[in-house]
């Protein structure tokens, strides 16, 4: 039993891996930086690296298991290349390479995600295997569900959904979670149709039926959308195909005492019902019930002509700019911040609480099209569709009667949901998980190939050491040393035990290990410096600490953008810490360094009303300095120049309300109330929210007089 057990060890630990991996969307640590991604995303890589190596050793020890490669694996390796090459001619290889912790993609999680597909396609080739796998994933899934079920009816030791009413469970993303559900309904639909138990069954439709409330309570359109799309289709394909009127007995042989008839007239029902609804919701969108219930508001607000639409538009239109300028390569992987940023459309501003630092094009196509030209997206799409062409090829060989083509249709109902929701939002760990499962067992039908090199026991051992030479380099420097520095920084950030001067020890420590999550600690550095020097008092021990760490921050920002100097969001981070310093030290040097910024930050993102504003404010601080030292002539100079920033802004789109509510702030700081009272009056008028702003202020400036 022992020998049986040490001889199939290998083989348990694949699949252990495997279950580490399908479980991963429960995996929440809050003592991690961005939780719900980045501890999904350890423990995914770490599991994968132990399921290769031991793949590796399971191919040297066993010759029923070769390393082979069939239509997936060899498309993925393309992408994988294009997406290199393209990502060397980039500006900023190392986010491509290592992205940051807030997404944790970049070419490190493509490189695991190969490594997936190639342990996937080579050691589960049998149909039973994948239903089992399947099974796990549903398993998953459902408590997945449970959780986010548990956050509808708003239980008190649950945590609140993190996007509010619409559900996000332990994904953390409604839109996530939309997609994960839509592979939880078409893998246990799979199932259903595979498994002849009828509690089985049960269980598969209950849990289903559960998915499909969970997706529609995630409010997330695109997802909606697609699982509409395609049910009604899946629906269609058993009314006019699986269960024929005249062949009810085909019904009975796959249902047991279910009749066809029966389950034929219920789908016709469904779609009359669906396109009823549909037709009168959108009829009503008007009425109150509707506007006062957050899903069908969402739904009958389905138009180009809404806000989330258009911020959606807009972000295409600037990653088509982008396409137009480097058609053929892109911009490398995970820099669509750059051509966002260079075509930024001013009217993002408009809508109060609208996102506009955008870092995905939120659709599949313009984010391949951004990130690896026309070659990425065809690979990529190449990826996505064709193996498909060889799954239908094998069914299609098929001769006997009871062949229905529903594994081959159901797999492009997946595929092609995945496809139509992704038009509307970005892909993330979570989905692209059982998206790589789907691929893996379509391509299980198109031809192996193994060069006779693959077979030679030299070549596996040679394969085996250097994956076992590489294994800890690998898993320390990928995955450990991160965890380790991204816990450091949620303890720096929140830890009460932990006095200031400790606090500073630590990010100095974290900082110095030079990880790429750096990027994104050092912005968390810049707010605990500017809190701590707004806070403290005059103490001389505290404003000695806070000396060293005001130059300590300095150097680290310089880092910043000598790092990554095609980031707008850096530029303004510097000139932030730029006017903060001014403001408590009074050195004119640090405004200096702004005004040198300024025709790289133009020439980055011209349309941005962020960097007049910036820029606005910093004239305006030299204004006062000039004020202050009694020299009246060039505070008049620079209180203009401040004054003409914010007019240069407005003039990027006069029908936003944030540059009319600058100006009037800095209007009224420099003594010219009437036309500050005029810019507050017309920042009322373009939005609710700025009226009641701009009612408060004008009647401050009024009690003044």
């Amino acid at each position: 039993m022992l020998n049986k057990i040490i001889n199939n060890l290998p083989k348990i630990i694949i699949w252990l891996s495997l279950a580490v991996i399908l479980f991963s969307p429960l995996y929440l640590n809050s003592q991690l930086f961005f939780p719900f991604i980045t501890t999904k995303t350890f423990a995914f890589n770490i599991a994968v690296e132990v399921m290769f190596l031991t793949w590796l050793f399971l191919c040297f020890k066993d010759n029923k298991y070769q390393l082979k490669f069939n239509i997936a694996v060899i498309l993925m390796a393309i992408y994988l290349l294009l997406t290199l090459i393209s990502s060397l001619l980039g500006d900023y290889f190392y986010r491509s390479f290592w992205s940051n912790n807030e997404r944790s993609e970049g070419l490190v999680l493509l490189l695991h995600l190969f490594v997936f597909l190639l342990v996937l396609t080579n050691f589960f080739k049998k149909f039973k295997d994948w239903l089992y796998i399947f099974d796990l994933f549903f398993l998953a899934s459902l408590l997945v569900g449970l959780y986010a079920l548990g956050q509808f009816f708003q239980l008190s030791w649950l945590p609140i959904s993190t996007s509010g009413l619409r559900l996000a469970g332990t994904i953390g993303n409604a839109g996530y979670m939309a997609g994960y559900m839509i592979f939880g309904v078409f893998f246990g639909s799979v199932l259903f149709f595979n498994r002849p138990n009828f509690y089985f069954k049960f269980y598969y439709l209950t849990v289903i039926i559960l998915e499909i409330f969970i997706i529609f309570n995630t409010y997330t359109r695109g997802g909606i959308l697609a699982l509409v799309f395609v049910g009604l289709v899946f629906i269609l394909y058993f009314l006019f195909y699986y269960f024929p009127v005249q062949d009810g007995s085909r019904a009975r042989g796959r249902l047991g005492a279910w009749d066809g008839k029966i389950l034929k007239i219920s789908g016709v029902i469904i779609i009359a019902s669906l396109i009823t609804l549909s037709t009168w919701l959108f009829l009503n969108k008007d009425a109150d019930f509707v506007k006062n219930h957050e899903l069908l508001q969402r739904i009958a607000s389905i138009s180009t002509r809404s806000t989330t639409a258009q911020t959606r538009l807009m972000a295409w239109n600037s990653a088509y700019q982008g396409f137009k300028e480097r058609p053929i390569w892109g911009w490398g992987y995970e820099n669509f911040y750059q051509p966002f940023d260079k075509y930024f459309n001013p009217r993002m501003y408009e809508d109060v609480g609208s996102v506009v630092w955008f870092d995905r094009a939120h659709n599949i196509i313009f984010d391949r099209l951004v990130s690896g030209g026309l070659l990425g997206l065809l690979s990529y799409l190449s990826l996505l569709f064709l193996p498909l062409y060889y799954l239908w090829r094998h069914y299609l060989k098929k001769k006997d009667d009871n062949n229905h083509y529903f594994i081959p249709f159901i797999f492009t109902l997946v595929i092609s949901a995945y496809f139509i929701q992704n038009l509307f939002i970005f892909e993330a760990l979570v989905t692209y998980i059982p998206l790589f499962l789907a691929i893996s067992f379509i391509s299980l039908f198109s031809p192996y190939y193994a060069p006779a090199i693959f077979k030679n026991n030299y070549f596996k051992l040679g394969l085996l050491i250097v994956g076992l030479a590489l294994f800890f380099p690998i898993l320390y420097s990928v995955n450990l040393k991160p965890l380790q520095v991204n816990k450091d920084l949620v303890k720096v950030l929140s830890d009460s035990q932990m006095n200031y001067q400790q606090r500073i020890g630590l990010f100095k420590s974290l900082l110095a290990k030079e990880t790429p999550g750096n990027q994104e600690y050092r912005r968390q550095l810049f707010s605990f410096f500017s809190n701590l020097a707004s806070s403290k008092t005059a103490d001389p021990k505290v404003l000695s600490d806070l000396s060293d760490l005001a130059q300590f921050t300095d150097s680290e920002l310089k880092k910043q953008i000598e790092e990554n100097p095609y980031s707008v969001a850096n530029y303004l981070l510097v000139m932030q810490f730029n006017d903060f310093i001014f403001s408590k030290t009074g050195q004119v040097d640090y405004l200096q360094r702004n005004f040198n910024f300024f025709e790289t930050v133009k020439k980055l993102a011209s349309n941005r009303q962020h960097i007049y504003f910036e820029m606005g404010y910093s004239y305006f601080n030299l204004a006062n300095y000039f004020k202050n030292t009694g020299q009246e002539e060039k505070f008049q100079e620079n209180f203009k120049l401040a004054v003409e920033q914010f007019e240069k802004a407005i003039a990027l789109y006069d029908q936003s309300p944030e540059p009319y509510k600058q100006l009037a702030i800095i209007l009224s700081l420099g003594g010219d109330n009437q036309k500050a009272i005029q810019m507050a009056e017309k920042s009322g008028s373009l939005h609710p929210t700025y009226a009641v702003w701009a009612k408060g202020f004008i009647n401050n400036l009024e009690n003044k007089k």
